[in-house]
């Protein structure tokens, strides 16, 4: 992690025996002058670029992906951008080493209290990632890939966690700061989830308190200063750490809802995260009242509480602040969202295996459906 460390991609990809890469990315982030020059230093080693994924990677896009990796023998992958590309490349990994079809290998949730996790145990290309938003998809080994009905599958594969990831606040100075806020706060998602989930741990929560606290200090600063490199630094040194959270412990509601938001409603991963997250929070509260109060020192917004309860409170009340000081979107009206979609997305949340790990277990489509609509 520094300042041109995406400089040393041609080493790393040196040392991991790459030399036919395919190169993974979205259009903004190929069109980037920085991130050109970081891959043109890759040299000859660049055997295929896949350089159109969008925002919401789909089950097409992943087959695809990988015929043509098979077509060109690629023997490694370099992921550059968002949660999206490191998905892609995560997902074509996992069709290149055990076939089939990319929803064949997803993990299923069966309310009230069935959850299989697929095992894909097959060997998987060595990936690179270089993340330039917040997601910290590149540090995890779960990935969420849009069915064509809409649905989010997801997946759990802890050999496609990239074998190196270069965190370069500089490259990241070409992606807008809007867009690495709204990340961010999906970030500061996986820390609160991660704090509070069902399969939560000692590791897990230490990771998740100072994720927070970097990412609660470090938002306020980008938004007053888009180009501040060390704001930027801390953005992605907190949301990095979200990852491992979510690695140790895994997400809850408030991620299953934002699965269904972009799958089906077309919101952006980030977008999601900023709007619903206290929405979540204030139903989960009443569960999981020791872990905010937790949350709320670790912002410094604890204050005078007097209680437990009145912390958690005010771990609710800070996150709405750092929304509104982060300078990202607060209600889905605002962004968009067609609020007839509600319903749809509430049932679809029932199967997300977020539902299986949030501390309320498998809540009812009616309670889903009524957070939603608080957010709208």
């Amino acid at each position: 992690m520094a300042p041109g460390a995406a400089m040393t991609l041609a080493a790393e990809a040196d040392r991991l025996g790459m030399k036919r890469i395919m190169l993974v990315s979205g259009r903004r982030t190929a069109a980037s002058p920085r991130v050109g020059r970081a891959v043109d230093a890759l040299g000859s080693r660049v055997a295929l670029r896949f350089c159109d994924v969008p925002a919401h990677s789909d089950e097409d896009l992943v087959m695809a992906g990988a015929q043509a990796a098979r077509d060109s023998g690629v023997d490694g992958l370099v992921a550059i951008g968002g949660g999206s590309a490191s998905d892609t490349a995560k997902a074509i990994a996992i069709v290149l080493a055990e076939g089939g079809k990319i929803a064949d290998h997803a993990n299923v949730f069966y309310p009230p209290d069935r959850y299989e996790q697929k095992v894909l145990p097959g060997p998987k290309l060595p990936l690179i990632a270089v993340p330039m938003t917040a997601s910290a998809a590149e540090v995890t080994p779960g990935l969420g890939i849009r069915a064509r009905d809409g649905h989010k599958l997801v997946f759990w594969d802890p050999n496609v966690v990239p074998r190196t990831i270069v965190l370069d606040a500089e490259l990241c100075l070409d992606m807008p700061a809007p867009v690495l806020a709204s990340t961010a706060m999906n970030a500061f998602a996986h820390c609160v989830e991660g704090l509070y989930s069902r399969v939560g741990n000692p590791i897990s929560s230490a990771l998740a308190l100072h994720g927070a606290r970097l990412l609660s200090e470090a938002l306020p600063a980008l938004a007053a200063d888009p180009q501040d490199i060390d704001a930027r630094a801390q953005v992605m040194a907190g949301a990095h750490l979200s990852g491992h959270v979510i690695a140790n412990a895994r997400v809850g509601l408030h991620h299953a809802i934002c699965h269904g938001l972009g799958a089906i409603g077309g919101l952006s991963h980030g977008d999601a995260n900023a709007i619903m997250l206290p929405h979540v929070m204030r139903y989960n509260g009443r569960a999981v009242a020791a872990e905010l109060a937790l949350l709320a020192e670790a912002m410094g917004c604890s204050g005078r509480a007097a209680d437990v309860g009145q912390a958690a409170d005010a771990a609710i009340a800070g996150v709405e602040r750092l929304q509104r000081g982060a300078g990202v979107p607060t209600r889905l009206r605002d962004v968009g969202f067609d609020r007839g979609l509600s319903r749809r997305i509430a049932e679809k949340t029932l199967s997300d295996r977020g539902a299986y790990f949030n501390p309320i277990v498998a809540p009812p489509a009616d309670d889903i459906e009524a957070i939603i609509e608080a957010a709208w």
